[in-house]
């Protein structure tokens, strides 16, 4: 069993530098780092509402004219191009912003995984029988079109299966808006339940969740065997499904079908006091539609021989893109982002409706909740 931490460039991170930031707050100094990363990636012009709309997704809160003050200040700093207007206008880096980035690489940023999870956690406001027209988190996974049909047939098998965050999807065809994001022409976007909804409504229970890692974990005859590949949300700054689908390391379709296979899935810890409360969310998430957990362990024991903390207890959840890992199988290229948007959960239907709600969407076009760009 392979566990390991990840930079963006591929490597094992390994050391502590960072990008030098004066005068910050931590908060400023993570949301000015991101900025560079934001910059950096697109290599090129990027506009500070489009820096905003990508920090929005990234899970900060702030306003277009906080972000343009942040540019500024990356400017004076040396690190940023001055704006330029008009057609291609925006900010770039600078060559000494560009060998600040590439020199901190991912590691300015070992955690950041586990900020994003609790930040989105305490966002949404979804509860089963509070607010069960709340917002809960979506994973956002574009496909080409074409073959938006094909994918959607993937994702219900695997729906059907159990082997996702419940039974309840997001539709966004071409020109939808998102935070962070337009779906791109030609492009429909998927929405999945991301697991960690589960730690959402725990939150508002007053029940604290620790989050682990994500794992590649091997099914026999549908009940948890092993895991085979793990990455710590605390060392990484991806989500470590996104990494096992890209790396072709999920057999989703055939857990789906055989009840064989690997999977993606989270493990997560809370007080073992919580115990029979979790159980009973768990329950009502279930009866809503939004169930993905897979099983309890034993307080403060082992759980698939990966150990648990003292007056803990292990839980273990289905990774909400296992639908898209499916999909990625069948050899439709996706492009999937966790995490990625807060909606209501009145906007989500069915798994056994979004064939034929996909063919309404693609001709009358963007998705009226979040408009088109």
């Amino acid at each position: 069993m392979d566990i390991f931490a990840i930079s963006p460039g591929g490597g094992v991170e390994s050391t502590r530098r960072q990008v030098k930031l004066k005068g910050m707050s931590a908060i400023e100094k993570q949301a000015k780092q991101d900025l560079l990363k934001i910059l950096h990636r697109q290599a090129g012009s990027v506009s500070s509402g489009e820096a905003t709309r990508q920090l929005t997704a990234a899970g900060f809160r702030l306003s277009p004219r906080t972000v343009r003050l942040y540019l500024q200040r990356l400017q004076d700093e040396g690190l940023v191009e001055r704006a330029r207007r008009g057609r291609g206008g925006g900010r770039g880096l600078t060559p000494r912003g560009v060998a600040e980035i590439e020199a901190a690489g991912g590691v300015g940023r070992l955690g950041f995984m586990v900020a994003k999870i609790e930040r989105m956690a305490y966002r949404m406001t979804y509860h089963p029988r509070t607010n069960p027209q709340g917002t809960v988190i979506l994973n956002v996974t574009l496909v080409e079109e074409a073959a938006a049909v094909h994918a959607l047939r993937e994702m219900a098998v695997v729906l059907q299966a159990g082997l996702g965050t419940g039974d309840l999807v997001g539709l966004f065809p071409a020109g939808t808006c998102l935070p962070g994001c337009t779906v791109p022409a030609r492009c429909f976007g998927i929405g999945t339940v991301c697991s960690v909804t589960f730690n959402g409504v725990l939150m508002q229970a007053g029940i604290p969740v620790a989050s682990e890692f994500g794992a590649v974990l091997e099914l026999r005859d549908r009940e948890p065997w092993r895991f085979t590949d793990l990455v710590a949300y605390s060392g990484t700054t991806l989500d470590p499904l996104e990494i096992f689908i890209k790396a072709g390391l999920t057999q989703v379709h055939a857990a789906a079908i055989t009840g064989n296979g690997r999977i993606g899935a989270s493990f997560r810890q809370f007080p073992a006091e919580a115990q029979t409360r979790v159980e009973e969310i768990r329950q009502e998430l279930r009866e809503a539609g939004l169930d993905g957990v897979i099983g309890f362990g034993q307080a403060g024991r082992p759980f698939l021989e990966f150990p648990v903390h003292e007056g803990r207890t292990a839980v273990l959840v289905a990774g909400g893109l296992n639908p898209a890992a499916a999909v990625e199988e069948a050899g439709i290229e996706t492009r999937s982002s966790a995490l990625a948007v807060l909606c209501p959960a009145s906007r989500l239907i069915h798994y056994r409706d979004m064939q034929a709600r996909a063919f309404d969407l693609m001709r009358s076009g963007a998705d009226e909740q979040f408009g088109r760009h």
